[in-house]
């Protein structure tokens, strides 16, 4: 892999990883002012190397994007294989925000979390493939209007 394209996908990496983060401050602070419950310092600390480590994965989902398997599988096979990863930092993360606030993480809001995350997941997955479908959309139909002049120059 070149060093262009690495730069190119840690910097789109990153990019969606600060809006993902921005978004995830923004979602914790109205949920955290609706409910009346004062945030610790420390834990906009411990969501900003959760979403860290989220950027991190985000480069290797990437990477893996430009193996010779992955290529030739559709993007939600990958998504779904990465997946695992995304929930598992993003539960750990959530642990460890409700224990900063003195409160013991129960079986049932972790499942809330997990269930919350699958949603919000699917909701990607959904806005993911409409973008995929609309760019092979653009691309059958500029291929189509190629063929198009090109078959005409053939008969004259």
């Amino acid at each position: 892999m070149s060093g262009e394209r690495f730069k190119n996908i840690v910097k789109k990496s990153f990019s969606i990883a600060a809006i993902c983060f921005s978004m995830g401050i923004l979602f914790i602070g109205i949920g955290f002012s609706f409910f009346g419950i004062y945030m610790e310092p420390v834990n906009i600390i411990r969501i900003w190397i959760g979403f860290f480590i989220l950027g991190v994965l985000t480069v290797f989902r990437s990477m893996f994007d430009y193996t010779q398997w992955a290529r030739s599988k559709p993007f939600y096979i990958k998504n779904i294989l990465f997946m695992p990863l995304y929930l598992m930092v993003a539960l750990i993360m959530a642990i460890s925000i409700v224990r900063g606030q003195g409160v013991n993480m129960s079986l049932p809001l972790m499942i809330s979390y997990a269930v919350l995350f699958l949603f919000f997941f699917t909701i990607r997955q959904f806005i993911e493939y409409f973008i995929q479908k609309a760019k092979t959309d653009k691309m059958n139909d500029a291929l189509e209007l190629f063929q198009k002049e090109h078959s005409w120059d053939e008969e004259e």
